[in-house]
């Protein structure tokens, strides 16, 4: 069966293939739609408090620390840029990069900030005694989702997706009300991962499952979206983000991203869809990232415009009592 087909008869979706860049007029895209950026990580220059780990980066080390010394994220660098984007507030993601499992920082700047930054703090999916160091940080701190990531094993699967601790966190996340990201590498789309996700929310249907990055998108040849997005259709207890890293990979493609995601609200709806910035982890200035996010939904209604923008990221990361 054609990927086409595939995706038609999953979601009643059909997609027109590689859209070009040049191929649609600009409609306008209101500048104040308000924010809620569901994706950004927090970093301190402060690297006595808080060492780097820079195991297993995306940078040279040198280039890592150089960065976090020179340009740190933290609320004093951020909350200029988000009052100046029309940011109204956002989730601190634990910064795998610099911290690994290490989440102080990032708990840190939730506990002085509750009214504008949520927590998604990485908790080790190998760990036997994962489920309980969860629930001294719910406890103890502002947490208000988990996170858990890694990479394919030498059979293309995600063991640690599914692993004895890790059930035990899933039921953990369920019980208490706790969404959980998943963020799996390399970044692209393999049918492992998706039939994971799929079989994790159908075990787990209390628990809301946010798929990072949307789960990653397609290549040249496609319009971004493929076959196994398709597949979580119709399981409703998952999310996705939408993130710069799916924009610039889909520009760099020569995909238009406002199809991509014009496609995906089709396919999921817009509740189901929230903007992140990946501010942290990409470097580009956030006033251009904040444009890119708003262009990218300038082919959606208002109402499905506003849900990707910023309701369902605060519906999703609502304060718990």
């Amino acid at each position: 069966m054609q990927r086409r087909s595939l995706l038609a008869g999953a979601g009643g979706l059909v997609l027109a293939g590689a859209t070009r860049l040049s191929a649609r007029a600009e409609p306008r895209v209101s500048a104040t739609d308000p924010l809620f950026d569901a994706h950004i990580h927090f970093f301190s220059s402060d690297i006595a408090a808080y060492p780097i780990d820079p195991r297993f980066a995306r940078e040279p080390e040198e280039v890592l620390r150089a960065r976090i010394m020179h340009a740190p994220a933290t609320p004093e660098t951020v909350f200029p840029l988000w009052q100046a984007a029309g940011v109204v507030g956002g989730v601190g993601v634990q910064y795998s990069g610099a911290y690994k499992t290490d989440n102080r920082y990032v708990l840190h700047v939730a506990d002085a900030h509750r009214d504008r930054i949520a927590t998604e703090i990485i908790v080790d999916a190998r760990n036997p005694a994962a489920a309980a160091d969860i629930e001294a940080k719910v406890r103890d701190h502002h947490v208000d989702a988990l996170r858990v990531t890694g990479l394919a094993d030498a059979s293309g699967h995600y063991p640690w997706l599914d692993s004895e601790p890790t059930r035990a966190i899933w039921a953990l996340a369920e019980r208490l009300g706790l969404p959980v990201g998943v963020t799996y590498l390399p970044p692209k789309v393999t049918g492992n991962a998706f039939a994971a996700i799929a079989g994790l929310a159908d075990r787990y249907p209390g628990c809301t499952i946010l798929f990072e990055h949307l789960g990653w998108t397609g290549g040249p040849n496609s319009a971004g979206l493929l076959a196994e997005h398709a597949t979580l259709a119709a399981r409703s207890n998952v999310r996705f983000k939408w993130t710069t890293m799916d924009i610039d990979a889909l520009t760099a493609a020569g995909i238009d991203p406002a199809y991509c995601l014009r496609d995906a609200v089709r396919l999921y709806g817009g509740s189901r869809i929230m903007w992140g910035s990946d501010f942290g982890n990409t470097t580009r200035p956030y006033g251009g990232i904040a444009k890119d996010a708003r262009d990218s939904c300038a082919l959606l209604s208002a109402a499905d415009r506003r849900a990707v923008l910023h309701d369902t990221g605060r519906a999703t990361f609502r304060r718990r009592a």
